[in-house]
Order: structure tokens, then C-alpha cells, then sequence
């Protein structure tokens, strides 16, 4: 989405406006879990039971939900940040990338969760995080190029602190959903990669 903030004229008098703003897409993501969760806060009860339920039907079909419902503040700030700076990355490689990640991430780190994961509710944007992370990093790897490598270095640099929470075993924390993310992250950049690879073949 564009902002409009300046209008000036043409060759021939007319007005016309200029794009000097392009809000990043990650941005609108990020608005929806907090209006999710504000909706959360103010109305009774909680969200919570539309969260993934490892292997019942009422989880698989919640995967999408999952990742928009945080069980506290603490939670939700503590995914808001790495998703806004990720999400902007994402999209210094290609705009419409980010949307196309976001949905797949979402159900692979979702199916992986419903399927590995403990008997109780997994919520939140923790696995949709560390999905971007290790696709940024596995792009840099598997398709090498100075762009891909340089972001690569950037995420690694910035949230490389993110590897830590794989080996968080807590209770309350779903290592299901860190793990799905990862794998899903890794999974995308190597077909990315390799669909890539086939193209330029098939074009030569």
C-alpha cells in the first residue's frame, strides 16, 4: 500500500500525486495479531482454543489461526519485533515474496506442530518467525548470490539470537512450533533455490 504525501503539477498544469511512502506489508500482518489481541484482552474469556490441538481435527483446522492469538503481552512484543525487522527483509529480496512465505510458513510450521507437538493449545507467530529466519539464512546458502548472501549475514548478525530458542524445553513454550518453523524455512529456500536453478537450465 502506498501513501500519498505530495501533489505537484505536470507539463501541463494538471495535479498529480507522488508515492513518496510504501508501508511494508509486514506492517498490516503485525496490526491484525494486535487488533487480535486487543479483541482478546477486552472481550471475556480468551482466544486460546483456537489454537493448534496436536492431532484432533479441531487443531488441524485452527492451524491458520494459530499464528494471530498470543497468550500474553510479554508474548506478543516478543514476536512483534524479529517479525517486523524479518518481514522487512523479506521484502528488500521481493515484495510480493513476504505474503507467499507468510501463508506457507503459517501451514507447514502448523502442520509440523499439530503433528510433533504436546497435547495442549499452540498459539502465537513464534514459528512464522523463526520460518523467515531460516529461510533468509538457507537463501543465502543455497542460492549464493551477493544479495542473498548479504541479508543472510544481516538476519544472522541481527537475530542470530533466535537459534537459542530451539533448545527451550519449558512447558509453556512450543518447541513443536520453533522446530516446524525451521524446518518449513529451510524446506522453502531449498525448493526456492532448486525451482530457480531448473528455470535458468530450462532457459538456456
Amino acid at each position: 500500500m502506498r501513501i500519498w504525501l505530495l501533489s505537484v503539477y505536470n507539463s501541463s498544469g494538471l495535479m498529480t500525486e507522488r508515492s513518496l511512502i510504501r508501508i511494508p506489508d509486514v506492517v498490516y500482518l503485525l496490526v491484525a495479531i494486535w487488533a487480535v489481541h486487543l479483541a482478546q484482552w477486552l472481550l471475556p474469556g480468551n482466544l486460546h482454543h483456537y489454537g493448534i490441538l496436536p492431532r484432533t481435527v479441531e487443531g488441524l483446522l485452527h492451524i491458520p489461526l494459530a499464528p494471530l492469538i498470543h497468550g500474553s503481552l510479554f508474548h506478543i512484543i516478543a514476536n512483534s519485533f524479529p517479525l517486523l525487522g524479518l518481514g522487512f527483509l523479506v521484502q528488500l529480496k521481493q515484495r510480493a515474496l513476504f505474503w507467499e512465505l507468510v501463508i506457507i510458513i503459517s501451514l507447514l510450521a502448523g502442520l509440523g506442530t499439530w503433528l510433533i507437538g504436546g497435547t495442549s493449545y499452540h498459539i502465537g507467530a513464534s514459528g512464522l518467525v523463526l520460518g523467515l529466519w531460516s529461510f533468509m539464512l538457507a537463501d543465502g546458502y543455497f542460492r549464493r548470490s551477493m544479495r542473498s548472501i548479504a541479508i543472510a549475514l544481516v538476519t544472522l548478525v541481527v537475530y542470530g539470537y533466535l537459534v537459542f530458542t530451539l533448545f527451550d524445553l519449558r512447558p509453556n513454550i512450543s518447541w513443536a512450533g520453533h522446530a516446524s518453523g525451521v524446518a518449513a524455512g529451510i524446506v522453502i529456500a531449498w525448493l526456492n533455490a532448486r525451482g530457480e536453478a531448473v528455470s535458468s537450465e530450462t532457459t538456456v
